[in-house]
């Protein structure tokens, strides 16, 4: 897991990803939960929620949400982002091994924040945990990376010229045997003409397939129960092989 990478940017993430519309991601969610859920849900559980913005997407229509994030700056950000909105609670947590002592009736995890669990073992723990936090009849919706027959790879950057201005500059390597895309990472953000932050890291993210999952989920006491292309959170449709961030649904298995 990559805590200290997401401590540094946390403060940039939202300006990083001010073209993401969450609200329609939500909106899309909520066509998830009506088609897989018994009725509407009365606790969502946001995993890996980063700055929170999935979580108060949702809190701000009338689902009561809890975000768990491992990087205490980004669950710094979201707790004041939410002020005192009573709906919404962040909770600092590994997304391996969490105990918040509830259950919840939907668990999500967006915007690729699965494929930072770098193991199977990373992921067996985390869905066991995921289980052992829904309800009966609850659903876990995710999304994930999937194989490509080429994957992105070489040196890539991300210019935000709007303040903050930020220059990011990355470059991708894949371990096949692995499935491990690394990130080796150059970061520089500006304060007007001042150099403000800078840093170099690497960070990975995990690939899994389709039948890994289905197989982990079943461990995990778990069923596969659909997997969809989003077109980037637009709409559910039919799976594509070259889809680079399909949207999974999990049904907790009844005994």
């Amino acid at each position: 897991m990559a805590g200290n990478h997401f401590d540094r940017i946390a403060e940039y993430y939202d300006a990083l990803h001010e073209d993401v519309d969450y609200a329609a991601e939500c909106r899309l969610l909520e066509r998830v939960f009506s088609r897989f859920l018994p009725r509407r849900p009365a606790s969502i559980l946001d995993l890996g929620c980063g700055t929170g913005n999935h979580a108060l997407a949702l809190a701000w229509i009338g689902y009561p949400a809890t975000g768990l994030d491992a990087s205490a700056g980004m669950i710094s950000v979201a707790r004041k982002k939410a002020g005192e909105r009573a709906n919404i609670a962040f909770l600092p947590g590994d997304m391996r091994h969490f105990d918040i002592g509830r259950r919840f009736d939907a668990a999500i995890c967006m915007d690729g924040a699965f494929t930072h669990l770098l193991t199977e073992r990373d992921l067996l723990a985390h869905l066991k945990t995921v289980r052992h936090h829904l309800t009966p009849d609850g659903a876990y919706v995710f999304e994930f990376a999937q194989p490509l027959k080429v994957e992105t790879e070489g040196p890539g950057w991300i210019y935000h010229e709007a303040p903050p201005r930020v220059i990011w500059l990355y470059d991708l390597a894949l371990d096949s045997k692995r499935l491990l895309l690394t990130a080796k990472n150059r970061f520089f953000a500006f304060d007007a003409d001042r150099l403000r932050r800078t840093f170099v890291d690497a960070n990975s993210t995990r690939l899994s397939s389709v039948p890994l999952l289905r197989r982990l989920l079943m461990r995990a006491g778990m069923r596969l129960a659909a997997v969809f292309t989003t077109d980037e959170g637009r709409v559910l449709r039919p799976l594509r092989k070259e889809d680079p961030l399909p949207m999974a649904v999990a049904k907790v298995n009844i005994r």
